[in-house]
């Protein structure tokens, strides 16, 4: 048996060798310093066996951007087990309570990264955006539009901070999937702890600025040079990188492939709709790897559905199933379209059966629902209903998070 309660000031260097033993790696005490500080200790719960900290989940306050919106949500975070207590049902309890927690607080909806995607399905979350990882040889030719070189900025994370963060502003109320980020985020996103580098160079920075003074891009990455018979082969290790117009992804790009000793520029975290895929479509095949990003989870299940517009117009009966929060569960009526929508309780016959995790794997636009119909775990009692329901929730570009949390 363990306890679960709030943890205290006190439990933190626990939270430190329980997170060391449930990731598999070794954190300095100045990288865990940073990372802890976006965590609200109000929503930071334990489970203990005794004295001994086994088991932890936190959440945070922020903004979701979503189709035609804004909406709060929490972000779930730093999920861990101790290796001693696995198979207990100790993430279990943490999860589900944490959600029962979050459906009586005043955001709707909760985010998340899995580490291990198999485990948060069964608690109703559902992935609602995908990320590509690409080598992007130095040897493409990029097509598309250039900004001028001279709005071009070259520094550390920490000079070019406020650029960085003005162009993340500027593109976050646009595109779903991304979120507000607080100082304490900016401070993870930028930290440089010199025994994680390995071979790589310390982390750089690159900003880009419209005509009018305002930055529209920036990138933070790091080098690694090898040699090869004597020849260079170098990568350059892109952490993240945010272009609000095309011509600022374009110079990015340009930029990046432009440093000399390398051959590679890797990506690991970008939209499957980036622009790269079309600037070097006419000379090189990328072949990305798609991977999930940000898993969604609708904690009051009306209110998350009214804070986002639709596409089309749809007027269906949704039978939802939801084994963690009953009060997401039964028949809702959705009325929707471009201007916003009615959500509310009926007795009506259902045109739709599904899930809440294939809801929220939708709810950000991205096409999952016609994936979940296709694998047959979607129910359509009315004929073109799913595919009505679907045109409805698709958003007009694929979501993407630009921000690891």
């Amino acid at each position: 048996m363990f306890e679960v309660r709030t943890l205290t000031d006190d439990d933190m260097p626990a939270l430190r060798e329980l997170d060391e033993w449930a990731f598999g790696s070794w954190f300095p005490q100045d990288r865990f310093t940073v990372s802890a500080r976006r965590l609200e200790r109000a929503r930071q719960r334990g489970a203990f066996a005794g004295d001994d900290l086994v088991g932890h989940v936190a959440a945070f306050s922020h903004t979701l951007t979503v189709p035609g919106g804004l909406v709060p949500a929490a972000g779930v975070t730093w999920v861990g087990v101790s290796p001693q207590v696995r198979r207990r049902g100790v993430a279990a309890r943490l999860l589900t309570e944490q959600l029962t927690d979050l459906a009586a607080d005043a955001e709707p909806v909760a985010t998340l990264w899995a580490s291990e995607a198999g485990i948060y399905g069964r608690f109703g979350y559902g992935v609602a955006s995908r990320r590509a990882a690409v080598d992007v040889p130095r040897a493409s030719r990029l097509d598309g539009p250039d900004a001028d070189r001279d709005a071009v900025t070259l520094g550390s994370p920490s000079e070019l901070l406020d650029g960085a963060r003005q162009a993340y502003e500027a593109l976050r109320p646009t595109l779903p999937g991304m979120i507000t980020r607080e100082d304490a985020d900016w401070q993870a996103a930028v930290h440089d702890d010199e025994r994680s580098r390995a071979e790589a160079s310390p982390l750089r920075a690159v900003v880009v600025r419209d005509t009018d003074g305002p930055a529209v891009g920036y990138a933070f990455f790091r080098t690694t040079v090898t040699w090869s018979d004597g020849h260079p082969s170098g990568t350059v290790s892109v952490r993240e990188l945010v272009g609000v117009t095309p011509a600022a992804t374009r110079t990015l790009l340009g930029v990046l492939l432009d440093i000399d000793l390398t051959t590679t520029v890797s990506f690991w975290n970008l939209p499957v709709d980036h622009p790269v895929f079309a600037f070097t479509q006419h000379t090189v095949g990328l072949a990305p790897r798609i991977n999930d990003q940000l898993w969604v989870r609708l904690t009051r299940l009306p209110d998350a559905l009214h804070a986002r517009t639709y596409s089309s117009d749809v007027d269906i009966v949704l039978d939802v199933t939801d084994s963690t929060l009953p009060s997401n569960a039964g028949r809702w009526r959705l009325a929707a379209g471009t201007d916003g929508c009615q959500v509310e309780r009926t007795q009506a016959a259902a045109h739709v059966s599904l899930d809440v995790r294939d809801l929220a794997a939708a709810y950000l636009g991205d096409d999952g629902l016609s994936r979940a119909a296709v694998a047959g775990m979607v129910g359509e009692h009315t004929s073109g209903a799913v595919a009505a329901l679907a045109r409805a929730l698709r958003g007009s570009r694929a979501p993407y998070c630009a921000y690891m949390f």
